[in-house]
């Protein structure tokens, strides 16, 4: 893989073409070749978490196995014998797995009826889109601190790990708010603005916004589109969250 596969092009083509042409030497069948490693992407390489298998292709060479592409014909509906496409064809099953997709990095907070000092909700404020300090604060919502939410590194970094650090962190500026007598601790409108903007910023000369991925939300209807991770790296997070640390908590009003 290149350095700058998620950022140029070019090499991201390169990068494709070497995984799509090791996937299609598994498949027999050329029609079902172009349906799962299709000549041309239909997104940048990466873009989209690419799934970690073994032997996953190998099993569409079974005569029990058929891949049916809803792009083409999507489902029309549910039927008592199985699942009924846009082609008139009635699929019979004898159990349907339901994988409708997830709310990824904001809709565990949003789900909740989080609300901020003045009584509005926490989903009401992100409607428009993600707002955070840091990725683990928002204003109008004193001493809500989360981990693994949006605007951190959460899906780009390992869980546990990310997890992990960002809890070491939030429980150093717990100790030091309770050592100095403090009890209330909430971003300001200012910083929540510069650290979304810095987010942007970071992910405007990657290929990311070049596809409909959970990373930006777009695989909820209506969910504004914008990248929910932090795509700086966990070294360059960490560095901004000691210098905030450094400043006295800077970005943070503290009470």
């Amino acid at each position: 893989m290149f350095q700058d596969t998620l950022f140029d092009q070019k090499s991201n083509e390169y990068a494709y073409a070497f995984w799509r042409d090791k996937v299609r030497a598994r498949i027999k069948d050329p029609a079902l070749r172009e349906k799962l490693a299709p000549t041309t992407p239909p997104h940048p390489f990466g873009v989209k978490r690419p799934s970690l298998e073994q032997n996953y292709y190998e099993a569409f060479n079974r005569d029990n196995v058929a891949l049916v592409d809803l792009n083409d014909t999507p489902i029309q509906s549910v039927t008592e014998r199985g699942i009924l496409t846009a082609d008139g064809v009635e699929h019979e099953f004898d159990i349907i797995v339901l994988a409708t997709g997830f709310d990824a990095v904001s809709g565990g907070l949003t789900a909740i009826d989080i609300r901020g000092a003045d009584g509005s909700l926490l989903r009401d404020k992100w409607a428009s889109g993600v707002r955070t300090h840091l990725g683990v604060a928002t204003a109008g919502f004193p001493n809500l601190l989360f981990v693994y939410g949006p605007q951190s590194p959460s899906g780009f970094c390992n869980g546990p790990t990310c997890a992990e650090i960002q809890g070491e962190m939030i429980v150093e500026t717990l100790e030091h708010l309770l050592s100095n007598g403090h009890r209330r601790i909430e971003a300001t409108p200012e910083a929540e603005e510069e650290w979304t903007h810095h987010v942007a910023e970071l992910v405007a000369p990657t290929l990311f916004l070049h596809a409909r991925s959970w990373y930006v939300g777009a695989n909820i209807p209506g969910k504004p589109v914008q990248m929910l991770n932090y795509p700086g790296g966990l070294p360059l997070y960490r560095a901004k969250y000691a210098e905030s640390k450094a400043n006295n908590y800077a970005g943070f009003q503290v009470s």
